[in-house]
């Protein structure tokens, strides 16, 4: 008889053994915060959904919500922190996150500290509130959630300072640390050129940064850049592009609507 896991825990352990596997996965951001939204973008077939608390326009109630609308897919739910801070990452988790990806980590001591406040002990030092928390199946699985939640969690920090490209040779060698991610507009303005992503200070970065990854064997991803769509950059090893968001399909949808009626008009 199979044990009965929690769909968070089944789910997460699903999209970390496929990246492990070296697939590249076909992912999109939700920066709206609507769970219907977000469910009409998992319905398609994607594989992950980016649920961006850092700069989206949702918060901890409207991810709960998204989890719930997730659930019954396959999609798995991965959420940009809003912060490092340990409150953040708990209810991210509580709610029934994935996967975390950590924006702007810096140095192998902020990492550590993510890990450690995201990692149930003896790991680490998260909270324990499995009797209630919506990815324990609102408790009707505590220790199942418990027991295999750290193995079913994703880890990604984003690479996104000169300062953090310094640090990235540490920060790989933290076990738990499954990959890393390049923000394009931060990191070229960190180097003092915003969205140049033609100097060569940019091209140095990334060339430093990937040689860095793949040499450690973890996981790498990128937002696309001018240049660089996500079919390129899955080309060049990046098994995280997500491509589009649930606001982008609704904007393009829209001018493209306007669009054929001007035309059609003319």
């Amino acid at each position: 008889m199979s044990v009965e896991m929690p769909r968070t825990v089944a789910k997460g352990l699903e999209f970390r053994r496929r990246l492990k596997a070296g697939e590249n996965l076909c992912g999109a951001w939700s920066t709206l915060g609507l769970p219907q939204a977000t469910a009409l973008m998992a319905r398609a077939g994607l594989d992950y959904v980016l649920i961006d608390l850092e700069h989206g326009q949702g918060g901890v109630a409207s991810l709960a919500a998204q989890v719930q609308a997730l659930l019954h897919y396959d999609t798995a739910v991965m959420v940009r922190l809003p912060d490092h801070s340990d409150g953040a990452i708990k209810r991210v988790l509580d709610a029934g996150a994935n996967a975390l990806l950590a924006p702007g980590v810096d140095t192998v001591d902020q990492a550590r500290d993510i890990l450690s406040s995201a990692l149930f002990a003896p790991a680490g030092a998260r909270g324990v509130a499995v009797g209630a928390i919506p990815a324990a199946d609102l408790g009707y699985l505590p220790m199942e959630y418990f027991e295999q939640a750290n193995a079913a969690t994703t880890f990604i920090f984003q690479i996104e300072s000169a300062r953090s490209i310094d640090e990235l040779a540490g920060m790989t060698d933290l076990e738990r640390v499954d990959g890393f991610f390049v923000g394009p507009n931060d990191l070229t303005a960190s180097l003092g050129g915003f969205r140049d992503v033609g100097s060569l200070a940019f091209r140095s970065a990334m060339r430093r940064i990937e040689e860095t990854v793949r040499r450690a064997g973890k996981v790498m991803g990128c937002l696309p850049y001018a240049g660089n769509d996500t079919e390129a950059l899955h080309a060049r090893g990046m098994q995280l592009a997500p491509g589009g968001s649930d606001q982008s399909f609704l904007r393009s949808g829209a001018q493209a609507t306007v669009r054929q009626r001007r035309e059609g008009a003319a």
